[in-house]
């Protein structure tokens, strides 16, 4: 108890006239405080030992034959997210680690079943984060709250409980024009947007894409969904990004780190993009942007 009568003369008190219990927890604090700053560092080293996965990995690709181009390039469409998971970035089954994979599904998408799946697939498949970029565009440029309400509104009307989807619109809004206006200069300087008007040009749909098309490869590799299920929902974000009419994978890139920017506060995934648009093995580089819309 060293510890404890060096603690409590610090604080003027004599240790022997404290009862045991006070005594006791006197000692038992400090050791907590300890444990618990001893935890955080750790959680931050494990932290950061996932972020850094893909550096050891790599961009992972199985390069199958039997897949077409526009098959790889489908699939590609997830390629940041399934990057930055550590998972295959050029087939179906993207072969994420267990302990990454529930993490992905459970704990950030909610999905602990096949019918959280298919709720999370079917709101993707909306692009939801595209649907109010207009909203947060005008709350970014614009001091007028009243008029951006009065918009949001108006686009909630269309819901059975339209106040529940004006609150809720309204709060993503919110935080997103904040998030915009934080992080507008990084954008610039990272090459993402050159001007204000980039914002509306480039969108964000290739981020609601590259979640759907991942976050259903990742529910058909826990056997949440089908083959077919998990092809449906590539194919459509594919049909996503293809209507944004990008005439490269780096438009398509640019567009999903706006939109990361826009939901996250920041992106950190440039290093991420750009080995996907310059390492070799990479199926952005084997296989060009193919416009369709053109």
């Amino acid at each position: 108890m060293e510890f404890f009568d060096y603690f409590t003369r610090l604080f003027g008190m004599d240790p022997t006239q404290l009862p045991v219990y006070l005594r006791v927890m006197t000692f038992i604090v400090p050791v907590a405080i300890v444990i618990y700053v001893i935890c955080l560092i750790v959680r931050t080293i494990r932290k950061s030992v996932k972020a850094i996965r893909h550096v050891r990995l790599g961009v992972r690709t199985k390069e199958d034959t039997s897949l077409s181009a526009d098959s790889v390039r489908a699939i590609a469409v997830g390629a940041l997210y399934a990057y930055q998971q550590g998972g295959y970035t050029d087939v179906m089954y993207p072969d994420i680690e267990e302990s990454r994979l529930n993490t992905l599904l459970t704990e950030w998408w909610g999905i602990d079943s096949r019918e959280d799946a298919i709720e999370t697939l079917n709101y993707l498949c909306n692009a939801p984060s595209q649907q109010i970029l207009p909203f947060v565009y005008a709350a970014y440029k614009t001091s007028d709250k009243d008029e951006v309400a009065k918009m949001i509104r108006d686009y909630a009307s269309q819901y059975k409980d339209a106040e529940d989807a004006f609150r809720s619109i309204a709060d993503k809004v919110r935080t997103q024009s904040d998030n915009l206006k934080g992080q507008i200069k990084e954008l610039v300087n990272d090459g993402i947007i050159s001007s204000d008007e980039d914002i509306r040009e480039l969108g964000v749909i290739a981020w609601d894409a590259g979640r759907l098309n991942l976050v259903a490869r990742a529910s058909l590799q826990k056997g949440y969904i089908s083959d077919e299920e998990c092809l449906e929902c590539v194919n459509h974000a594919y049909a996503m990004a293809q209507s944004a009419g990008f005439n490269s994978w780096k438009d398509f890139a640019n567009s999903y780190m706006l939109g990361r920017t826009l939901w996250n506060g920041d992106c950190n995934m440039s290093g991420l993009a750009q080995d996907l648009l310059t390492k070799s093995e990479s199926p952005w580089v084997r296989y060009a942007w193919k416009n369709q819309s053109k």
